[in-house]
C-alpha cells in the first residue's frame, strides 16, 4: 500500500477543487482557522461539503462560490477546525461498559486515592443500583501505584464491601483484577488451582491461598463472569460510548480486542443503522472463531462497522509490572523476587502461527508489546512469518523499545502506535518504580519514531484513560508528570505532530487514508472543531481547548451546545 500525497492547500490559493466551482454545497464552514494537515504550514480560512465529501477547501471567498440557495452557512467566528480524529487504539464498547458500572478511577479521572474510597465508591454503586444478593458487583479503575497504600486490595478488602455478592474491580490498566471470596469461589479459584500460562493467581503469605489478585491471563479466563449478556444493557452501553467518543471529537473508532459475543452486538447496532461514527474491530486471537476465513476480515465498512484485522495480546502492563522486559523490574511487585522481569502471554510457536495465517490471508495485525522483551519477539516472529512490509503491521504501545528495535520495526513495516498519555499517568510510577529512570526516559520514543520515517500514532487505549484528544495531544507535546517531572524531553513532539498521529498517521496505519485523515477534496467530511487553535497556544493551554463541533460524513454528530 503507497501513501496518498496531496497538495499542498494555503491560504494565497483559491479552493483546490476548481474543477467541482459549479457544485453547490450542502453545508460550508467559514471564518475559521482551517488545519487541513497536508502540510506543517497550510492553513485554510473554510470547507464546503456536499453529500458527506468535501468539495472545497480554501479562503473563504473561493470556498463560498460553492454556496447555494440552499447551502447552510455556520460562521466559525475564528475557531479551529481540523479531521476528525482516529482513535489509533482504544476499546469502543469497552467505554460505554465502563461508563455504567463503578467508577474506582483516581484523579483526574475518578476519586479513589486509598482503598477505603475504592470500598465507599462499591458500596455507594451497590446501594445505588440495588444489586441483588448473589448478583455481581463490578467496579474499574482503581490503580495500585495511586493508592495511599501502594498494594492492590485483596479478596478481604472487597468482602468487608459485601460477602452476599460475588465482586470483582478490574485494574486501571485492564491486565489485573480482584474478586471476593464469593467471586473467587464462583470462578473455581483455591488454593489447588495452579498459575494458568501467560498469567499469575497471587498467594497469601502461605504461598497457596489466593489472595484476589488475578494478572493476565489468570484474569481473562474468568472475565466473562460478570459481563452482561442482556441485549438491551449492551446496547445502552454501546450509545454511551457513542457519546463519549463524538464528545472528544473522535469520528472513526476502534475496538481493538472483540470477543465473538461483542461482534454480534457490533453487527445488530451494524443491521439497524445504530452506528454514528465509523468502527473498526479486531479479533482478539485464542478466542474461538471458528472458520476464520469465512469472516469479512480487512472489508469495507458496511453501516460504519468493519472488521479491521487481528489482535494479538504479547505481554502485559508496565504499571502493573508484568510487561515483559529485557532488564528486571527496579521493585518487583509482591510475590516476586529480585530479577523479576515480567513475562510472555503467547508461546513463539503460538505467534508463529497466528502471524502465518495472517500473512497467508492478508490479514492486518495489531499486536498489543509494551516490553522490549514482547517487541522483540514480534521482531523476530514478523521476520519469519513472510508478512510483507507494506502489511502495515501495528505495534500497539510499544513502550519501552530502544532505538534498534525501532530501526529494526522499520525495516519490517512494523508501525507503533504509542500509548504516551502513560507519561502523565504513570510517569513517576515508572521512572521510580516499574522501569528506573533511563527506560522511562525513553517510554514511547515518538520524536525518534518519526525521525526514523516510521508512521507512528497515539492512542489512550480508552477506557484504561478516557478518550481525551486534547490531553492526549498534550501528553505527546509535554511529557510532564503528575510532579512535573519532563519524561524523556528529546522525545516531545510538536502540537502539528501530535495532531498528525490521530489523523494523517492513524488514518494511514488503519488503510484508510484515500478518505480520512486530511481535509482535502474528494475526502469524507470528518471534521472536528476546537474552540482554539493547537499549534499556537500556550501549551498548557491545550488542556482547556473544546471541542465544539464533530461531524461525521458532513452530519453533525456532536455540538458542544450551553
Amino acid at each position: 500500500m503507497k501513501r496518498h500525497h496531496f497538495l499542498a492547500l494555503t491560504l494565497a490559493l483559491s479552493a483546490v477543487s476548481a474543477p467541482a466551482q459549479t457544485i453547490e454545497a450542502d453545508l460550508i464552514l467559514h471564518n475559521g482557522i482551517g488545519i487541513p494537515m497536508t502540510g506543517v504550514n497550510d492553513r485554510a480560512e473554510a470547507i464546503a461539503v456536499d453529500d458527506g465529501i468535501i468539495i472545497a477547501v480554501g479562503s473563504d471567498e473561493s470556498v463560498m462560490a460553492h454556496r447555494g440557495a440552499d447551502s447552510e452557512v455556520v460562521d466559525l467566528q475564528g475557531q479551529t477546525f481540523l479531521p476528525g480524529f482516529i482513535d489509533a487504539h482504544g476499546h469502543f464498547l469497552g467505554v460505554g461498559v465502563i461508563a455504567g458500572i463503578a467508577n474506582l478511577s483516581p484523579p483526574p479521572v475518578g476519586g479513589a486515592s486509598d482503598i477505603a474510597a475504592v470500598q465507599q465508591s462499591m458500596r455507594d454503586y451497590l446501594a445505588a443500583n440495588q444489586i441483588a444478593p448473589g448478583e455481581w458487583v463490578v467496579g474499574f479503575g482503581y490503580d495500585d501505584s495511586l493508592l495511599a497504600e501502594n498494594r492492590h486490595p485483596t479478596r478481604h478488602d472487597l468482602d468487608a464491601i459485601s460477602t452476599d455478592h460475588p465482586i470483582i474491580t478490574t485494574h486501571t490498566s485492564g491486565h489485573l483484577a480482584v474478586m471476593n471470596s464469593a467471586a473467587l469461589a464462583i470462578a473455581g479459584i483455591d488454593a489447588d488451582t495452579p498459575d494458568p500460562e501467560g498469567g499469575i493467581i497471587r498467594r497469601e503469605a502461605d504461598g497457596r491461598t489466593p489472595n484476589g489478585v488475578l494478572e493476565e491471563t489468570a484474569y481473562f479466563a474468568h472475565m466473562g463472569l460478570a459481563t452482561s449478556t442482556d441485549p438491551a444493557e449492551l446496547m445502552a452501553a454501546l450509545q454511551r460510548a457513542q457519546e463519549i467518543y463524538v464528545s472528544n471529537g473522535i469520528t472513526t473508532a476502534q475496538d481493538g480486542r472483540i470477543s465473538p459475543g461483542q461482534l454480534q452486538l457490533m453487527q445488530a447496532a451494524q443491521q439497524n443503522n445504530l452506528l454514528q461514527i465509523d468502527v473498526g474491530a479486531l479479533l482478539g486471537m485464542g478466542d474461538d472463531w471458528g472458520d476464520m476465513t469465512a469472516l469479512p476480515i480487512g472489508g469495507d465498512y458496511e453501516n460504519r462497522f468493519r472488521i479491521a484485522g487481528l489482535k494479538l495480546v504479547l505481554d502485559g502492563s508496565p504499571q502493573g509490572r508484568t510487561a515483559w522486559l529485557h532488564d528486571p523490574v527496579p521493585v518487583p511487585p509482591d510475590g516476586q523476587v529480585a530479577g523479576y522481569s515480567g513475562y510472555p502471554i503467547l508461546t513463539d510457536e503460538t505467534l508463529a502461527g497466528y502471524l502465518s495465517a495472517a500473512a497467508e490471508n492478508g490479514w492486518q495485525v495489531f499486536a498489543h508489546v509494551n516490553g522490549d522483551a514482547a517487541a522483540q519477539q514480534l521482531i523476530d516472529q514478523v521476520a519469519a512469518s513472510g508478512i510483507s512490509a507494506d502489511a502495515r503491521t501495528v505495534a500497539i504501545h510499544n513502550q519501552v523499545v530502544t532505538a534498534d528495535q525501532l530501526a529494526r520495526q522499520r525495516a519490517l513495516g512494523i508501525h507503533p502506535s504509542f500509548f504516551v498519555a502513560h507519561t502523565f499517568f504513570w510517569g513517576d510510577w515508572h521512572r521510580d518504580v516499574a522501569l528506573g529512570p533511563v527506560r522511562a526516559d525513553f517510554i514511547s520514543p515518538q520524536r525518534t519514531a518519526l525521525d526514523l520515517g516510521l508512521m507512528p500514532t497515539i492512542h489512550n487505549d480508552a477506557p484504561i484513560i478516557p478518550p481525551d484528544m486534547m490531553r492526549l495531544v498534550w501528553t505527546s507535546v509535554t511529557r510532564r508528570t503528575r510532579s512535573g517531572d519532563i519524561l524523556g524531553p528529546t522525545q516531545r513532539v510538536s502540537p502539528y505532530d501530535a495532531l498528525t498521529m490521530i489523523t494523517s498517521n492513524a488514518a494511514w496505519q488503519i488503510g484508510e487514508e484515500d478518505s480520512k485523515g486530511q481535509l482535502v477534496p474528494g475526502m469524507r467530511a470528518d471534521i472536528v472543531v476546537l474552540s482554539a487553535d493547537p499549534t499556537s497556544v500556550a501549551t498548557d493551554e491545550l488542556l482547556n481547548i473544546n471541542i465544539e463541533l464533530t461531524l461525521k460524513d458532513g452530519e453533525p454528530v456532536f455540538a458542544n451546545t450551553p
